[in-house]
């Protein structure tokens, strides 16, 4: 790694942002800053992949060495748990993009305030957008509401989107559907226990075999990581779910769980900020069309950057 330029300082913060429902809740993250006064420095905010254990998030664990490399090098470093994770006991809203945009939106407004409130660092007019995997999934999320909603108060320097799951509902679906073991199995149950809850579908007898419908609240229960949960769950996943909800959706074009996923894909818009897609093209998990199909649909609607 490059050389330390700085010492840094790290704080937890707890802000105040907006539940899946429009609702005002609290959430947590942290903010690492070079400890220099005299010069100003930019905002890179990160967001983290997917993680179920509510305490497996920075603002509990403290520093790693992403943050110490990124704040010693001279970066305002921003990282929000998410909600449902660290002090947020609420289910977690698994690739929902408006409560994914909101946790980094607001995360970042807190950290501003807390340097423009404090005399412990000066901020510069800089902002990145990084993340990986469900936390590239967040950052497309949060330049998508920046640019469409808020284009005065966040002027996006770069963004970073990598290898987030952007196309739900066609490639995310395919690769869940075709039956082939899968390298995290809790994935489908993750984002279809926030979909039930968040648009209330219904309950899970509704959706999930008998002998999950008891387990799989236990398991999400924020207590368990993703490999404890995995080894309680049958590989390929869509092995959990009822015959005929697969049948229902394999047939009808219009079921509303594609229309729900339709309704929090990424790849329909079109991104004005300087943006990089990175994925890696052997990403058996997240495969790399969710970045192509969002890249050439970009270009195709005009986008230039």
């Amino acid at each position: 790694a490059p050389d330390a330029q700085y010492d840094i300082f790290m704080y937890k913060i707890v802000y105040e942002t907006i539940d899946p429902f429009g609702n005002p809740t609290e959430a947590s993250g942290i903010i690492s800053f070079p400890s220099n006064i005299n010069q100003a420095f930019p905002i890179l905010s990160f967001q983290h992949g997917t993680v179920v254990a509510r305490d497996n998030v920075s603002s509990e664990n403290g520093f790693n060495g992403l943050i110490l490399w990124l704040t010693s090098t001279g970066y305002i470093y921003i990282e929000p748990d998410y909600l449902g994770l660290g002090v947020s006991e609420m289910m977690h809203p698994y690739c929902l993009k408006d409560s994914s945009a909101w946790s980094v939106i607001d995360m970042i407004r807190a950290g501003r305030n807390f340097c423009n409130d404090s005399n412990l660092i000066q901020l510069n007019n800089q902002l990145s957008l990084v993340g990986y995997s469900e936390g590239g999934y967040a950052t497309l999320a949060a330049q998508n509401m920046m640019e469409q909603n808020y284009p005065d108060e966040f002027d996006i320097t770069i963004s970073f989107p990598m290898a987030g799951p952007y196309d739900l509902s066609g490639t995310m679906v395919d690769l869940m559907l075709n039956g082939q073991l899968y390298g995290a199995p809790y994935y489908l149950p993750y984002i279809l226990l926030a979909y039930i809850d968040y648009y209330d579908l219904g309950t899970l007898e509704e959706f999930f075999l008998p002998e999950y419908t008891e387990l799989l609240p236990i398991l999400f229960d924020g207590y368990h990581s993703g490999g404890e949960i995995d080894g309680q769950l049958p590989n390929p996943p869509i092995q959990i779910l009822l015959s005929e909800l697969i049948e229902e959706f394999e047939t009808d074009l219009n079921h509303f769980l594609r229309n729900y996923l339709q309704d929090n894909d990424l790849i329909n818009w079109t991104p004005q900020s300087l943006t990089y897609l990175f994925h890696a093209l052997a990403d058996e998990l997240i495969p790399f069309e969710n970045a192509q199909i969002a890249y050439d649909n970009f270009i195709s609607n005009g986008s230039e950057n």
